[in-house]
């Protein structure tokens, strides 16, 4: 490795010891994914079910694209703004890799806030003029939303790639698509989207659930629900296929590292293959979700703990990744406590602000002008 090729590290120092830092990372980057997963699977799922249901009035799938064009106007949103915290982190930690790696990928990286504003209108306006305003029409805004959001993955998944690997740099100044031939880019990027599948339809299914007990449109939910569940179930399978595949792909000094990083580092491992496996068994139990409230509500909780514990297996084998560059840097620090403490109230006072917004929307959802 050409260690001339990385910069080096801020000489102010950090603000504060590496280990509270990279907590926060992990804690702030799982609030993002949260949102970014219903933002990705929640376009891909609508975009499927509109044009599975052929635009037909009174269709399930049609209901449910309405309700994830409804649902992603404000995760899209939630995903953006939960998005900077964890860039923050990031910049403190990794900034000579990350923005190394953002360079490196040039106007490809900068398409992203076209891909981006582009997304956010196509969904707007398929809530706005296409079936959730008119009845009908718009699955060609959901489809470009989607297209939109998919290449975001595949730019997020290239840079993650190119920062945790500075022995390629030269490799990738030359053509930077060349992560394309990562043996690991498309287990991680398919383990991406097929998680962000699963999990929007994992609320869908809960959503659709919680609405038909409360005795609304109990058919048109129960309908929703089970095509949810069926895709959830399917998903999630696939996620669990490919992350043992995607194990299998990583280079093998990081692979050994994980392995050999005992407690630390297996514990979340193997929680997370656990919990993926209870999660397809117990999307398997559920042939009618709307019977079985308690199994819908514990499917949503386990796979929002799935998130957070894969958030951690996630950003250790980025340190692995990175361990033979890190390991000839030395992090000083001067520590700025009271800027790290107006941070964590800051941070608090608005994941608050986001669950009260979530709950409102859940609680008492805004109807006609007012739900633009």
């Amino acid at each position: 490795m050409n260690m001339e090729l990385i910069p080096g590290l801020d000489p102010h120092g950090l603000p504060g010891p590496p280990w509270l830092f990279q907590s926060l990372l992990v804690l702030t980057f799982f609030l993002h994914m949260l949102f970014v997963n219903l933002t990705l699977g929640g376009s891909l799922l609508a975009a499927v079910s509109h044009i599975a249901s052929g635009g037909r009035e009174g269709d399930h799938r049609l209901l449910l694209a309405r309700r994830l064009a409804s649902v992603n106007t404000f995760a899209i949103a939630l995903a953006i703004t939960t998005g900077i915290a964890p860039l923050l982190f990031i910049q403190v930690l990794y900034q000579q890799y990350f923005y190394t790696a953002t360079i490196l990928l040039g106007w490809i990286w900068f398409s992203l806030l076209a891909l981006l504003v582009l997304g956010y209108y196509a969904a707007y306006l398929y809530k706005l003029r296409g079936a959730p305003a008119r009845g009908q029409g718009g699955g060609g805004w959901l489809v470009l939303a989607a297209v939109a959001f998919l290449l975001i993955a595949c730019l997020q998944v290239a840079v993650y790639l190119i920062q945790a690997q500075p022995g390629q740099w030269a490799r990738f100044a030359e053509a930077p698509l060349a992560v394309l031939s990562d043996a690991t880019f498309w287990p991680r990027l398919l383990h991406f989207v097929l998680a962000a599948l699963a999990f929007a339809a994992v609320i869908m299914a809960w959503w659709a659930v919680r609405r038909a007990r409360a005795g609304e449109d109990a058919d048109g939910n129960r309908r929703i629900a089970a095509y949810a569940w069926r895709w959830a179930l399917w998903t999630t399978a696939l996620v669990l296929a490919d992350g043992f595949i995607l194990l299998a792909v990583l280079p093998r000094p990081v692979l050994l590292s994980l392995m050999r990083g005992g407690a630390a580092t297996m514990v979340p491992l193997i929680l997370a293959i656990l919990l993926a496996v209870g999660l397809v068994m117990m999307l398997a139990r559920g042939s009618d979700p709307v019977q079985s409230p308690g199994l819908v509500g514990g499917v949503a909780a386990t796979a929002v703990l799935v998130i957070a514990v894969m958030t951690i297996v996630r950003d250790q084998v980025r340190v692995f990744y990175l361990q033979p560059a890190t390991s000839h840097f030395t992090w000083q620090t001067a520590p700025q406590w009271f800027n790290t403490a107006l941070f964590a109230l800051l941070l608090i006072a608005g994941l608050a602000t986001i669950a009260y917004v979530v709950r409102r929307v859940l609680g008492a959802p805004a109807s006609g002008p007012e739900a633009a």
